[in-house]
């Protein structure tokens, strides 16, 4: 009889670890979910912007929908919030590899230093800052960007070493970087082996040129599709934008902003 119960019971057993093990799971997830959202809201409630879409209230309302509805909900969600993790190393120092993100899908009019989600000719999102717009001339000379004739300015901002799978660890300069018309300002990290003279291209209408901030190990606009790059990218292929930054390694930058 007690052999005869085990054997009924010990499915009944596995079936009750499988649930903890998911329950567990869960729990963690969540809790890690709880400290992004908590984290991001601290930071993002002093967020002066005049965007109430972007602010962390409305995404968070989305993300309860999200949660509590259907899977068609979910779907309407994505269509205005969706999260990213960054794949490369190609806009260091401004996103680490592997941070995530949540990218507002809806339509922006790109403005220098913007920072873009845009989909290469796979449709595999990448992220950009815009540096030239349609109608305006882009050229680098020395690894300084020139828009319009104009060069922007470069203040050295200290030094950063980085380093991605096979590529060996590699220490460059970083500069605080104004492009001519940008609001506000970015950083940049210049390993002195990359792409630094581009002659002038006239940027076509409805179009834009993107340059990652590691300037010297990302695929963007000074490289061709032909040889993985992005090209001058059409405005249609812009997906949306990033907002915050929800989890990192460093704890410091989770809630930061993400879109200049």
């Amino acid at each position: 009889m007690a052999a005869g119960r085990y054997r009924h019971d010990h499915p009944y057993r596995q079936l009750c670890h499988a649930g903890l093990i998911v329950a567990l799971f869960w729990l963690i997830y969540l809790l890690f979910l709880l400290l992004s959202i908590v984290l991001t809201w601290a930071k993002s409630r002093r967020d002066q912007s005049e965007r109430w879409w972007s602010r962390w209230y409305a995404i968070l309302l989305w993300w309860a929908v999200s949660i509590v509805s259907s899977a068609g909900s979910s779907a309407l969600l994505h269509m205005s919030y969706k999260p990213f993790y960054v794949v490369s190393v190609s806009m260091v120092p401004t996103f680490a590899k592997n941070e995530k993100l949540v990218g507002d899908m809806r339509w922006r009019t790109p403005q220098l230093g913007n920072i873009l989600l845009v989909r290469d000719k796979d449709r595999t999102i990448r992220i950009y800052r815009v540096a030239a717009v349609g109608g305006q001339t882009f050229a680098m000379r020395h690894g300084v960007p020139i828009v319009d004739g104009q060069p922007a300015t470069q203040q050295p901002a200290g030094e950063m070493t980085i380093s991605d799978g096979p590529i060996e660890a590699q220490t460059g300069r970083v500069l605080r970087e104004h492009l001519p018309g940008e609001t506000g300002t970015h950083l940049i990290l210049q390993l002195g082996n990359g792409l630094d003279d581009v002659a002038p291209v006239h940027i076509p209408a409805g179009s834009v040129f993107l340059l990652g901030d590691d300037r010297d190990l990302a695929a963007d606009s000074r490289v061709p599709p032909s040889e993985d790059g992005i090209g001058i990218a059409p405005v249609s292929t812009i997906a949306g934008r990033p907002l915050y930054i929800t989890w990192s390694k460093d704890r410091s930058r989770i809630g930061l902003r993400a879109d200049h």
